[in-house]
């Protein structure tokens, strides 16, 4: 089973030892202080979603805390490249991002042209929430659980297609991880993003996707789709009756969509875990720090930085490999 963050369980007890925590990071960066000058909090999506929401709400803590103004800037555009260069390139000190997994992890392996390069540009500060993936498919399909999908595609190989939300993200990389593990022959059909794949989903024009559970379950609910396994490591609140890939019999094969604050790599140390404990506390009091993502099936984690380094470490190296399998490059 991959390696598990621990989700937010805050307890009083816990909160009154992160304050002492608190304090005393902020006694060992007294010299110089920080901040000196407005935080910059640069973010992946356009003002409205969860994560915006979520990244308002911390901003405000933040400027509490620290006595400093905390300004968000929005700099959607290149599934997050653009925000992650942004805090990359940033000199000033002050300059933090939310983003997605993949342009701190496999960017620069898809497009070995990128201006950073994720393995040395960027300190990692806190994981803020994990979610899992629905393998969904059309009710036409003649299949209704894991199992039958697998007799199914085996016994009809190159017949069947599968949806992603474009090359290179992870619902085509675990696609494509899947089948060479199970050695399953399905064809690839990309899009540019959940919107027009789920319309050629719900039109049978494809038949399989790895979904978001949250865009996904009105149509699963209303009998437009039929999700025969989870991706994560336990099942979501909204679908209990939906097995995981380790109860189908796929173990050690969970991953997740995952969303997280980056510092540049000159972040210093004590700072970025002077955040994360900053960023736990707020999440644990003001359910408006957790920007409605439970309601989405989103784990709710506040990691330590080592913790987020460590899942970057490993999703490069899964998803790497996939990648350099498949010779795949995306530079547009």
């Amino acid at each position: 089973m991959p390696h598990e963050t621990a989700p937010l369980h805050a307890t009083r007890r816990a909160l009154l030892g992160a304050g002492i925590g608190l304090v005393a990071a902020g006694r060992a960066i007294a010299q110089p202080a920080w901040p000196s000058r407005p935080i910059r909090f640069v973010v992946m999506t356009p003002p409205g979603p969860g994560s915006d929401q979520m990244a308002r709400a911390l901003a405000g803590h933040y400027q509490t805390i620290l006595g400093q103004p905390v300004v968000v800037e929005n700099r959607p555009g290149a599934g997050g490249a653009i925000t992650a260069q942004a805090v990359a390139t940033a000199t000033d000190g002050h300059t933090i991002g939310l983003v997605f997994g993949g342009p701190t992890t496999t960017a620069r392996l898809l497009n070995p042209g990128l201006p950073y390069d994720p393995a040395t540009a960027f300190s990692s500060v806190t994981l803020l929430t994990r979610s899992p993936f629905v393998l969904a498919v059309h009710p036409g399909f003649p299949a209704k659980t894991w199992a039958e999908f697998l007799a199914v595609i085996r016994a009809n190989p190159g017949k069947y297609r599968y949806a992603s939300i474009g090359p290179g993200t992870t619902t085509h990389l675990a696609m494509e991880e899947t089948k060479q593990r199970l050695g399953l022959d399905i064809e690839h059909v990309p899009y540019r993003g959940f919107a027009p794949a789920t319309l050629d989903l719900l039109a049978g024009r494809v038949e399989v996707m790895f979904h978001s559970p949250f865009s996904a379950l009105q149509h699963i609910r209303a009998g437009a789709l039929v999700a025969l396994v989870q991706t994560g490591d336990r099942r979501v609140a909204q679908m209990p009756d939906v097995p995981t890939l380790a109860e189908a019999g796929l173990p050690d094969s969970a991953f997740f969509g995952w969303t997280g604050i980056i510092a540049p790599a000159s972040f210093p140390p004590a700072i970025a875990e002077r955040l994360a404990v900053l960023t736990r506390e707020a999440m644990a009091r003001d359910p408006a720090a957790r920007g409605g993502m439970e309601e989405t099936g989103a784990e709710i984690v506040g990691s330590s930085p080592a913790e987020l380094a460590a899942l970057q470490a490993r999703e490069t190296a899964r998803w790497g490999a996939v990648i350099t399998r498949l010779g795949l490059t995306v530079t547009d």
